[in-house]
């Protein structure tokens, strides 16, 4: 035997020390090599050769970009093989994973060689019995062969070979079960078709591990170790932790390791040899290729866009630098359409990899998808800065689609009272029927005018719908006659849980209406009674806390039904779990929507408290007073203006403040509006609808839009006094009352 490699990231370091001790004592001729994959590992040089996976490997710093630790780490071992067999330097090499250990010399893999081109071990010799893990199934997904041993002769068929597989690992070297892949493994299933001569070692001498243990005996003699009665030349401990030696791995539950035996015996030795190569110190070593050098983790999804990327000819030699991070902020590309925002790089990648259910090629589904990324971005595979640069592209279409249109209000006369009683002047009816609440948007936003010219009921929909649940629209400031017509006909709140909620199939519109767009956008109850009793009645055949609704969704799906038959106390019991744990999210239902007798009967509260589930990010309720309160356009102007008070960005549609985003305040002795007079009153509605209240506002304005202000200007009707930047160190001065202008 020529040359044994292992492959580690640094912080395998104790396991790879503790495979070279063993190596040294049981193939004290062979060559030892370890490929260091991301760093120096000088710990180790005194037991085996330290190479940088570079040298190997001409895509490394490419693939460390796209690929996790274990990826990266499976990806170089063609390339080593490779290497080390066509240099001339050696006829054979054989690799172990870093968690292994060598009993006794290993005569077998010799034998192995001396006969064939390429030795590999079997996961199996025999089936698994059971649905202990793992089964036959997993073993299925994870490959035929083991890949944590190979050993092959230099050869050219084994060139060819390597080189083969080499390729495929550029780009498919993947945890991804569901295209087949297992990172390397699976491609060695095709090897013996590759190779002239193949020993698959079917002895358990070689590579005894977790999957093949069960129903072998492990012994230990004078001589050492023993697996039914033979010499053990090495075992496999993935998976194993020596925190917890009584556990063999974290992979399985199918070995149960018995207090005294020769199995607790080994794994308390393997534990005290890692300890004693500084296991402790070396785990806790971060992963270099984990964070790009602004110290902001790398995320799986930035990971699998990039993937895609480097698949498609962008280049990543670089490896992770600044110009990579900014690349997976950037807008993306494949998925741009004219007139709908953004989506960055790994926002688009999330899209692709999570069944959301949010269709992106309409602005209500795009708008919809923004949403649920800006609240889930960090468990879904992104993080929290991505989260921050979806929410800037948002912005920045909406920042565009701000176009204000003061001809909306023709035949309106502004409200000329104090700017308080604005919101009462809203919610009187307008003239050609569009609610003046509605007509705020409109004349704010050039998307609205477009989609929605000539449409009132479209509008009404859209407002109570994706405009009200992103927190820039107040039902309550519809007036009283379109709140009256909405209860007796509720076609255009079944419209807005379509547009909140795109995608969305018949029932799920029907149940989001009533108990989940509507209880997110704050639907006055008046309007939810008729839509909710109908799913509140007591269910047919089933006792409290049954209602309608949870025999819709029963009845709705036929894995359900066979799930949960509803036939006795503990299966319905099941289903209640079921539902409080997700079910009823899946169907647009938010909990607290339901009556108190639904969520407060003790079967509800006990399912609650028997399910873990991932509890909700709270709303952000209104509950500080403030002093001052800005409203601003530009995530630029609005960092500036946040260094010292609180600022709502109305553009972005958040809070800011002097540490970053900020709640929204209940009350505020004054607001300045800095943004266009036009688009104040949308400013104040999406204010109101956040709950923020005022005593005063005035409006900043400079002398230009200042001199266009006239009687018939509606944003007057918002502010009671106008002020313009000051002189002489001021930074603003009072000009003039705005009823005074508007009279």
């Amino acid at each position: 035997m020529d040359v044994i490699f292992t492959i580690v990231s640094r912080n395998y370091a104790a396991q790879a020390a503790t495979l070279m001790e063993s190596l040294a004592v049981q193939e004290p001729k062979a060559r030892r090599i370890v490929v260091a994959t991301d760093g120096p590992i000088p710990q180790l040089e005194r037991l085996a050769e330290v190479i940088d996976a570079r040298v190997f490997c001409p895509v490394y710093d490419a693939m460390s970009v796209y690929y996790d630790a274990l990826e990266l780490n499976t990806a170089v071992k063609p390339y080593v093989f490779k290497a080390l067999l066509s240099d001339g330097s050696g006829k054979t090499a054989t690799y172990l994973d870093p968690d292994i250990v060598a009993f006794r010399p290993l005569a077998r893999v010799h034998e192995g060689l001396g006969r064939a081109q390429l030795v590999l071990t079997p996961h199996l010799t025999r089936p698994l019995l059971g649905s202990a893990m793992p089964n036959d199934h997993a073993i299925l997904r994870s490959g035929s062969y083991n890949l944590g041993f190979c050993a092959a002769r230099a050869e050219p068929r084994v060139l060819e070979l390597m080189a083969w597989w080499a390729d495929r690992l550029v780009f498919d070297c993947r945890g991804d079960l569901t295209d087949g892949l297992f990172t390397d493994q699976r491609w060695m299933d095709l090897a013996p078709g590759f190779v002239d001569s193949l020993d698959v070692v079917r002895e358990p001498v070689l590579n005894l591990a977790y999957w093949n243990l069960e129903g072998r005996k492990l012994g230990k003699g004078a001589e050492g170790w023993t697996v039914d009665g033979l010499p053990l030349q090495f075992f496999h401990f993935s998976g194993f932790d020596p925190a917890r030696p009584d556990v063999l791995s974290k992979h399985q539950d199918r070995v149960r390791v018995i207090p005294g035996s020769p199995l607790a015996e080994l794994l308390k030795d393997y534990a005290a040899a890692m300890l004693r190569n500084g296991h402790e110190q070396s785990r806790a070593i971060p992963y270099a290729h984990l964070k790009f050098p602004s110290g902001r983790p790398v995320t799986k999804a930035v990971r699998r866009r990039a993937l895609r990327a480097a698949r498609e000819g962008q280049d990543f030699s670089q490896g992770l630098t600044a110009a990579v991070e900014a690349w997976a902020d950037a807008p993306d590309p494949e998925t741009s359409a004219a007139g709908l925002p953004d989506l960055t790089r790994t926002q688009a990648q999330v899209w692709r990899d999570v069944p959301t259910g949010f269709q992106i090629d309409h602005e209500a589904g795009r708008l919809g998808f923004h949403a649920f990324f800006a609240e889930h971005a960090t468990t879904l595979g992104a993080d929290a800065i991505a989260g921050s640069a979806a929410e800037a592209l948002l912005a920045a279409w909406r920042s565009g689609a701000r176009e204000p249109d003061a001809s909306v209000w023709k035949g309106e006369a502004p409200w000329t009272g104090p700017a308080s009683g604005a919101f009462d002047w809203l919610r009187q009816p307008a003239a050609d029927g569009t609610p003046r609440a509605a007509k705020a948007l409109l004349a704010a936003r050039g998307d609205l005018r477009a989609k929605f010219a000539g449409d009132i009921p479209g509008l009404i929909a859209w407002c109570l719908g994706a405009e009200a649940a992103a927190g820039r629209f107040a039902p309550d400031l519809l007036p009283a006659e379109v709140i009256a017509d909405l209860a007796r006909d509720p076609a255009p709140l079944l419209a807005a849980a379509r547009l909140a909620e795109p995608g969305a199939n018949e029932l799920k519109r029907s149940l989001s209406a009533g108990f989940g767009v509507a209880a997110r956008a704050g639907w006055p109850e008046r309007l939810t009674e008729a839509l909710r009793a109908p799913h509140l009645a007591p269910a047919a055949a089933q006792p409290a806390p049954f209602v309608a609704l949870f025999l819709e969704i029963w009845e709705s799906r036929v894995d359900l039904q066979r799930l949960f038959p509803l036939r006795s106390a503990a299966e319905r019991f099941k289903f209640l779990r079921w539902l409080v744990g997700g079910g009823l999210a899946e169907y647009g239902v938010e909990f607290d929507a339901l009556p108190t007798s639904v969520r407060l009967h003790p079967q509800m509260q006990l399912a609650r408290l028997t399910v873990r589930q991932r509890q909700p990010a709270a709303r952000a309720t209104a509950s500080s007073r403030v002093a001052e309160l800005w409203v601003v356009e530009g995530e630029e102007l609005a960092r500036e203006a946040a260094a010292d008070r609180l600022v709502y960005d109305a553009g972005a549609g958040r809070f800011l403040g002097p540490s970053g985003p900020a709640s929204a305040p209940a009350q505020a002795d004054l607001v300045r509006f800095l943004t266009h007079p036009n688009v104040v009153p949308a400013d104040a509605i999406a204010l109101h609808a956040r709950g923020v209240r005022w005593s005063r506002a005035v409006g900043v304005w400079d002398a230009e839009i200042a001199a266009g202000l006239g009687s018939r200007t509606i944003g007057l009707g918002f502010v009671d006094e106008v002020w313009a930047p000051g002189a002489f160190g001021e930074l603003f001065r009072p000009v003039r009352a705005a009823t005074t202008m508007a009279a």
